[in-house]
């Protein structure tokens, strides 16, 4: 088993090679606490910091069934409107228990405004093939691509700590909107992932469907 010592060492040596635009983070799986960040980080956590340990479970469960150990390149948007690439390392124990996460932002806000410039000048270029990567998802399972979902607007909403109803109403709406809740195996999931009792989530929902109207 890898100890905590050599994971802090590793996520202070990923920090000083990427610099200052990015943040890396290590999280207990077990209590969801930061055990390692760096400093002005992007997200402006701090160690002891306590997150979701259902977020983190939902990402192993996400890397158990693609049978791997890591998600690379997810993109989201932070409250201050920049563009994050974010990856994530399970580290788990010789039974195969989830201990460790290892997280790390990246702000690639400045590549993005860049990309325009690129796709025109490899544009019309004859045979030359090539491919900004575009991070396409060619998942066929309904839960798979529901889930991607659900990480992508938790994420979005930058919500770690999930304890008032403000916070947990921001991320319903978000998913509402994008139809998650028409998936049947949705409802389980959010209550899992938000902490929510199945006959509170339909009461949320109930609020959200009439100031809709």
């Amino acid at each position: 088993m890898i100890s905590k010592d050599f994971l802090i060492s590793m996520c202070k040596f990923i920090s000083e090679i990427l610099g200052p635009t990015s943040e890396v983070l290590l999280h207990n799986a077990k209590n969801g606490a930061i055990e390692w960040i760096n400093e002005d980080s992007i997200s402006h956590r701090q160690v002891g910091d306590v997150n979701a340990t259902s977020i983190l479970q939902l990402l192993n469960s996400k890397c158990e069934n693609n049978s791997t150990d890591r998600i690379i390149g997810v993109l989201n948007t932070s409250e201050a409107n920049t563009l994050i690439r974010t990856s994530n390392l399970m580290v788990r124990d010789d039974d195969g228990r989830l201990m460790y996460v290892v997280c790390i932002n990246q702000d690639i806000t400045g590549f993005a405004q860049v990309k325009p410039f690129l796709e025109h000048m490899f544009a019309d270029q004859g045979n030359i093939n090539v491919e900004i990567n575009e991070n396409n998802d060619n998942a066929a399972d309904i839960e798979e691509i529901m889930t991607n979902i659900i990480l992508e607007e938790v994420k979005h909403a930058d919500v770690y700590k999930l304890e008032t109803k403000a916070a947990k109403m921001s991320v319903l709406i978000r998913l509402y909107n994008r139809g998650v809740f028409k998936v049947k195996q949705a409802v389980p999931k959010v209550c899992e992932l938000l902490d929510i009792a199945q006959p509170t989530l339909y009461k949320y929902l109930k609020q959200i469907e009439k100031e809709e109207e």
